[in-house]
């Protein structure tokens, strides 16, 4: 499940919620029970891990050596 934020207008409570796909935004509650809350736009927490992610990793080597078939 994302991880959304959100903050509440009511409240000024800036929190965090998991709220699957299938869920609809109107179900989402602030935790001292308001409805309106507004969900905040973030950036995609992304890490690129293990090989394949940098330029270096599958670059076609120039000057070969080998002969040509």
């Amino acid at each position: 499940m994302p991880l959304y934020q959100y903050t509440c207008p009511q409240c000024g409570l800036d929190f965090e919620q998991a709220v699957p796909f299938s869920g609809q935004p109107d179900e989402v509650r602030c935790p001292n029970g308001h409805r309106q809350v507004r969900r905040r736009y973030t950036s995609p927490a992304l890490i690129f891990k293990g090989s394949g992610w940098y330029s270096t990793d599958h670059r076609k080597r120039t000057g070969s050596t080998e002969a040509p078939d």
